[in-house]
């Protein structure tokens, strides 16, 4: 399959309800001596008034890890056919690893599910400052080696195990990836990257074009990369926290990748995406020319949003045939 849809969905014009949207106090920048509460707080409100699904009943039940040496920790399952066997989607919410929770990506879950007949897993991981890298990988970990080992009692397919994330969550994500392959020699059957973060640089054209001013700033960015890091900034060098530098591609899945065309972060998602191609990964890949950063969250508001929901939906339903 290996597909190269390498256009723009919309002209390069941004779209009115962005134009809208930059206009309002979520294009403000977060005050850097409250960052962290500050930045929670923003997100939740945005959440609240731009998403929305209405997908119908559907099973959703929570479910608590309390594993030794990581902090405990929850998953919301999705399942849209508890009686069928289908694959899974783990999914990893945005917030720049500071900010989001279950609630941050339910109407996303809840989309995908309805849509696709998998099962969704939403994963409630540990946010930084309070804890910081590596542990959401582990999290992840523990997730992945939860569902092989007891999947099928959720109804879950342990072979066709998908994760995907958005921003923050797409960096886990990818991330995961790696720490799977290196650590239990796990190869995945795809990955869903929507507007991740890959690499703990600042200097991309994208960056230098959009990095002020369009919902999700430079200055945020390294700011939510210290808080990740800590002390272990050396890690940025690292294929866990940086994908981008991952000195081997050839175990990562076949993998859809999305990028806003006003989003700091779209030329290093770009990039990986290119990689993954030259190396003979199966990718779908998508730049939404005419929005920014978060656009994925925006269903309530922005047809784009829709639309991409539609696609990720028909990609899981293609690698799954």
């Amino acid at each position: 399959m290996g597909m190269d849809t390498r256009t723009d969905t919309l002209p390069q014009v941004m779209d009115p309800v962005i134009v809208e949207l930059l206009k309002t106090k979520f294009n403000d920048e977060c005050n850097i001596s409250s960052f962290v509460p500050a930045f929670r707080s923003r997100l939740n409100e945005l959440i609240r008034l731009v998403s929305f699904s209405d997908t119908g009943p559907m099973m959703v039940r929570e479910l608590k890890f309390v594993i030794n040496e990581i902090p405990e920790f929850k998953i919301r399952i999705y399942d849209p056919a508890p009686d069928v066997i289908k694959p899974v989607l783990v999914y990893f919410h945005g917030g720049n690893w500071i900010a989001g929770d279950l609630q941050t990506c339910d109407h996303i879950c809840r989309n995908l599910a309805a849509g696709s007949g998998y099962a969704v897993i939403s994963v409630d991981y540990a946010l930084a400052p309070e804890f910081s890298f590596p542990v959401p990988l582990y999290q992840g970990r523990e997730v992945i080696v939860w569902i092989r080992k007891q999947g099928r009692y959720f109804g879950i397919d342990q072979h066709k195990i998908v994760v995907g994330g958005d921003n923050a969550g797409g960096n886990i994500a990818a991330g995961l990836v790696h720490l799977l392959n290196q650590a239990d020699n796990i190869k995945l059957f795809g990955q869903l990257l929507i507007c991740p973060a890959l690499q703990c640089r600042f200097d991309t054209s994208s960056y230098l074009k959009y990095g002020k001013g369009y919902l999700l700033s430079r200055e945020t960015m390294q700011e939510s990369w210290g808080r990740y890091l800590q002390k272990t900034i050396s890690d940025a060098f690292g294929e866990f926290a940086a994908p981008l530098l991952a000195e081997s591609v050839a175990h990562v899945p076949q993998t859809l990748i999305y990028t806003a065309g006003y989003d700091p972060l779209r030329d290093e998602a770009e990039e990986y995406a290119d990689r993954l191609q030259r190396q003979g990964i199966p990718v779908t890949f998508q730049r939404f020319g005419g929005v920014t950063h978060y656009f994925w969250l925006m269903d309530c508001i922005l047809k784009t949003a829709q639309q991409a929901h539609k696609d990720a939906i028909d990609f899981l339903i293609m690698i799954n045939k």
